[in-house]
């Protein structure tokens, strides 16, 4: 079966530019492509069966837009997008995508996926996958730690030392070492350097705006 594509881009010419990675393919039938300006009435007069679209894009496509009009989407990748991903794929296959493509992308992984998610498979790369699991394996040791423990990791992944920690929480020093001690127990780490690194990757809240701007 072809696939009846729309391709939506933020830069018009790189949305062409992907239309001529995609011609010689005789299951791809490119029927459109658009920009940020487009009205997304005339998407749907265009009858896609799916769209290939970047993630600031498809952020302003109408909530039940995709799946009203039965259109699939896969989502081109940033490294932004594919940090974070694990954390909103539910919300994003409720809004009708089916797959995000990794950065690293090429023509023929391109392809690849296009075909894979027109069969009804769903496209994410491992990575994302595991960083999922991990992410709610995370969820539930974290739900373990009392409301003392969880003030005493923010305060280490925000840089504070232990004497610190022990004069904002009002608790003496060596209650901030206990209750470090069983936090890297729970988590699975061995100091506050890798509590931290950790900390900012699965479980962001705990890291202050300002290094998160970095």
């Amino acid at each position: 079966m072809v696939i009846k594509l729309v391709i939506g881009c933020c830069n018009y010419l790189f949305g062409e530019g992907v239309k001529k990675l995609l011609n010689g393919d005789r299951d791809v039938n490119i029927v459109g492509i658009f920009d940020e300006a487009v009205d997304f009435k005339e998407i749907v007069k265009l009858n896609p069966g799916m769209i290939l679209a970047n993630f600031n894009i498809f952020r302003e496509f109408p909530e039940d837009f995709a799946i009203d009009n039965q259109i699939k989407i896969l989502l081109i990748g940033d490294r932004r997008l594919c940090s974070t991903a694990y954390r909103q794929i539910p919300e994003l296959i409720k809004r009708g995508v089916v797959g995000i493509l990794p950065p690293g992308t090429d023509s023929g992984l391109l392809k690849k996926a296009l075909k894979a998610v027109s069969q009804g498979e769903l496209w994410i790369e491992r990575k994302t996958l595991k960083d999922m699991l991990t992410s709610k394996n995370l969820s539930e040791k974290m739900a373990d730690l009392t409301r003392k423990k969880e003030e005493v990791m923010s305060l280490i992944c925000q840089g504070f030392r232990n004497k610190e920690i022990a004069q904002k929480l009002n608790i003496s020093e060596q209650t901030v070492k206990s209750h470090c001690n069983r936090i890297y127990k729970k988590i699975g780490v061995s100091d506050r350097l890798q509590l931290a690194l950790y900390a900012y990757k699965m479980w962001p809240e705990y890291i202050p705006n300002v290094l998160k701007q970095k």
